[in-house]
C-alpha cells in the first residue's frame, strides 16, 4: 500500500509528461524562457503586467536569475512533450543519484522519498527542486573539494537565491577558496548572462521578485506566510523573518563554533535557508532528505516524516495558519534532529 498510490501518481505524472499535457505546468516557464532566449528576447514579465490576484492555475512566470533561462535552451530546442519528458526523467534520477552521495543504499529509503509528496510534487509540477537535492549532496559529498564544492554552491544559489546560507557555510567552515570561487562564479555567470539579454529586466528584477511574494509567497508555507497570517504587513513580516534568519545565523555560529562539527553547519545553512525564503512551497521539502540521510542511511521512523504531508495535500497554504503551523512544525523535527545529532533507531518492516 504504501507505494500503490505514488506508483500510480507517477503514471499519471509521465503520461501528462509525453502527451505535452501544458496544465498546471512549472516548466511550462522553463521552456518558454528557454525559447525567448533563442530569439533574443526577455522571459521576465513586465512589472506593470503582473496581475492584482494571483491563480494558482495559471500564475507562474519566469522570475529566476538570468543564468537559469539559458539552462534552459538545450530542452528549448525541443518539442514541449519530448522536454518536458527529458526533465521529468532527469528529476527522477537526481533524487536516486542525490541519495546515493549522501550514502544511502537502503531500497526502502529511496522508495519512502519517492512516496513523499516533495518529490511527486516536484516530479509532477517540473521544478528545480529534486536538481537542489541533487546539488545539496553534491556539495556535502565534495566538501573537502575547494573546486568542486565553490562552483556547485555558485550553481545553486544562482538557480535559487534562497539557498544563498550555503555560500556562508563556506565562510564559516573555513573554506575560504571555495567560498572566493563560488562568489566570483556566480557573480560572472549571472552577469554574463545579464549582458546577452542587454540586461532586459534588470533593473526591475527585485521589484519583480518583491511582487511575486506579494502575490504568493502569503499563499505559501512559509514563516513569512504565517506572520502575514497574524495581521503583520508583508514589509513588517519580512523584517521579522530577516531578524530571526539573523538570530538563527548567530545562534548556530555561536553553538557550533567550539566543536565546528561540518554536518550541523551544512545542515544549520540549509534550514536557515528554508526559514528566509517568503515563499516556500512543498516541493521544497526535498531538502528535508539531506538532514534525514546524515541521521539515518537505513530506514528509521524520519524517512517516513515527510509522508505525513499527504494528509493536507494542498499545494497552496491560502493563509491558514492551520496548514502552515503544522507544515512547519514537520520541517523542523528533522533539521532539530540533526543538529543535536539525537539518535534514531531503524526501522525494521516486511515488506
Amino acid at each position: 500500500m504504501l507505494l500503490a498510490f505514488p506508483s500510480l501518481m507517477y503514471a499519471y505524472i509521465t503520461v501528462r509528461a509525453v502527451t505535452g499535457d501544458r496544465r498546471g505546468s512549472n516548466f511550462l516557464s522553463f521552456w518558454q524562457a528557454g525559447r525567448m532566449v533563442l530569439h533574443g528576447q526577455s522571459p521576465y514579465p513586465l512589472l506593470d503586467a503582473l496581475p492584482a490576484v494571483a491563480d494558482r492555475f495559471t500564475f507562474d512566470p519566469f522570475v529566476y536569475p538570468a543564468p537559469a533561462a539559458y539552462w534552459m535552451v538545450p530542452l528549448a530546442i525541443l518539442p514541449f512533450a519530448v522536454a518536458k519528458t527529458l526533465f521529468l526523467v532527469l528529476n527522477l534520477g537526481s533524487i536516486v543519484v542525490a541519495l546515493r552521495l549522501l550514502d544511502v543504499r537502503d531500497w526502502r529509503c529511496h522508495a519512502a522519498a519517492f512516496a513523499s509528496v516533495p518529490v511527486v510534487a516536484g516530479a509532477s509540477l517540473g521544478t528545480f527542486s529534486p536538481l537542489l537535492l541533487l546539488g545539496a549532496a553534491a556539495a556535502w559529498r565534495y566538501r573537502d573539494r575547494a573546486a568542486r564544492v565553490g562552483l556547485i554552491v555558485a550553481v545553486l544559489v544562482v538557480a535559487k537565491l534562497f539557498l544563498w546560507p550555503l555560500w556562508l557555510w563556506l565562510v564559516y567552515t573555513r573554506r575560504f577558496a571555495a567560498a572566493a570561487l563560488s562568489a566570483s562564479v556566480g557573480a560572472a555567470i549571472t552577469l554574463a548572462a545579464w549582458w546577452g539579454l542587454g540586461f532586459a529586466g534588470f533593473r526591475d528584477y527585485p521589484r519583480v521578485l518583491s511582487r511575486l511574494t506579494e502575490l504568493v509567497g502569503t499563499n505559501s508555507y512559509s514563516p513569512y506566510a504565517l506572520l502575514h497570517a497574524g495581521g503583520l504587513s508583508g514589509a513588517t513580516a519580512q523584517r521579522f523573518v530577516f531578524a530571526l534568519g539573523a538570530v538563527l545565523v548567530v545562534l548556530a555560529a555561536w553553538r557550533f563554533s567550539a566543536i565546528r562539527k561540518d554536518d550541523r553547519a551544512f545542515v544549520a545553512a540549509l534550514g536557515i535557508a528554508l526559514v528566509l525564503t517568503p515563499i516556500l512551497w512543498p516541493h521544497y521539502l526535498v531538502l528535508l532528505f539531506v538532514p534525514i540521510a546524515l541521521l539515518r542511511r537505513t530506514l528509521s521512523p524520519l524517512w517516513l516524516l515527510p509522508l505525513l504531508i499527504w494528509f493536507d495535500g494542498h499545494a497552496w497554504s491560502y493563509g491558514d495558519p492551520a496548514r502552515i503551523v503544522p507544515f512547519l512544525a514537520l520541517c523542523a523535527v528533522p533539521f532539530v534532529l540533526a543538529l543535536r545529532q539525537a539518535p534514531v533507531r531503524p526501522l525494521k518492516l516486511s515488506v
